[in-house]
């Protein structure tokens, strides 16, 4: 697809960029990879999920020494209590210090996400600062225009006033984003551990278009299940009402409440599985559907960019010549403002969806 370099370009997500980490005056400069690193490196949750990586592996260690010194046991109930104790708390324990290890990872990888799609945010408000201040400026060319206008009886006071509250309002609209631009910092802040009246930051960033991928669905999905954390949990509890049911099986008869419950708790264990498999690949398919719908927005914002600097560029030699007014060239200008913007929220939006899709899918 055929697309302008106007002055920022979106970044693929989370794929590549040389880490940058630079302190300049007050400034701290970052890519976003750097920032991603300076989140993982700085972040609690990460010193939390090693703790609970450790409680896990002492618990799987408890588990094992407990299966390996048994009770002697002359009851029924003391036999399958036994059983229990030596066949299944060992594989629940596994499966909870493989959860708590993946969880970590997971973790990180959100926490990439966040700082990305942070990042990203950052970066389209700036441009959004720069087109309102553009049109703030063209407001006021018009405003002095129409001083001398009016002060020649063509236009009347109210035609002067009308023009000065869009001049005003326009001022208010570029303090809103300023404000904006310091909440999405002090959010990027907060990602980074950083204290909110640190140094300030700048994204050493271009952004642009991430590249478009061929994308097998059915394949993406079946992957998407083998390595979705959630799923590996329910599977792996499936695993354990199994193995409780099997040695159940050796004791007691569907006559016992024992053996009813854990039938019902096995049943249950399957149907959790088979719905957050469903409800995966439905996550998936929305988020490829509205994947494609962005794309679709970009290159359509793309296009009516194209057109709006098309206009402008015949406006200018209009101008040249005498045919147009210097008025119709400032409200095309400002056409071609929102235009250009309109494309840098169309590629904002796709670069959201296309790292929270590889991220659902990882």
């Amino acid at each position: 697809m055929k697309k302008r370099v106007l002055a920022l370009v979106l970044t693929a997500p989370l794929l590549f960029a040389i880490t940058t980490v630079l302190a300049v005056g007050e400034n701290l400069i970052f890519n976003i990879e750097g920032f991603q690193k300076y989140a993982v490196e700085n972040s609690k949750q990460v010193t939390l999920d090693d703790l609970e990586i450790k409680t896990k592996e002492s618990a799987l260690l408890d588990a094992k020494e407990d299966a390996e010194f048994l009770y002697p046991a002359s009851t029924k109930s003391e036999r399958y209590n036994n059983d229990i104790k030596k066949d299944v708390t060992p594989l629940e324990a596994e499966a909870n210090l493989e959860y708590a290890k993946r969880a970590k990872q997971k973790n990180i990888d959100n926490l990439k996400l966040d700082v990305y799609k942070a990042a990203l945010n950052r970066l389209l408000i700036e441009k959004e600062l720069d087109m309102q201040k553009a049109k703030l400026d063209i407001l006021n060319e018009k405003y002095s225009m129409a001083e001398v206008r009016y002060r020649e009886g063509k236009i009347t006071e109210n035609d002067l006033n009308d023009i000065k509250y869009s001049l005003d309002t326009k001022k208010i609209d570029v303090q809103k984003v300023e404000k904006s631009l310091k909440t999405a910092e002090m959010e990027l802040k907060r990602l980074l551990s950083l204290e909110l009246d640190d140094k300030d930051l700048k994204i050493d960033e271009k952004l642009t278009l991430a590249k478009w991928k061929s994308i097998k669905l059915e394949k993406v999905i079946n992957d998407a299940i083998e390595k979705n954390i959630d799923i590996y949990k329910k599977s792996e509890n499936l695993k354990v009402k199994e193995k409780i049911m099997e040695i159940t099986e050796k004791y007691y008869t569907d006559s016992n409440s024992i053996y009813n419950e854990n039938k019902t708790n096995l049943e249950l264990a399957r149907i959790e599985l088979e719905d957050a498999k469903i409800n995966l690949e439905v996550e998936i398919r929305n988020k490829y559907n509205n994947l494609l719908s962005a794309k679709d927005n970009v290159e359509l914002a793309s296009k009516w960019e194209d057109i709006q600097k098309k206009k402008l560029q015949n406006l200018e030699l209009k101008l040249e010549n005498g045919l147009v007014s210097r008025q119709e060239l400032l409200s095309q200008q400002e056409k071609y403002l929102d235009a250009q913007y309109q494309t840098f929220a169309a590629i904002y939006d796709f670069n959201v969806l296309m790292a929270e899709f590889e991220a659902l899918c990882n």
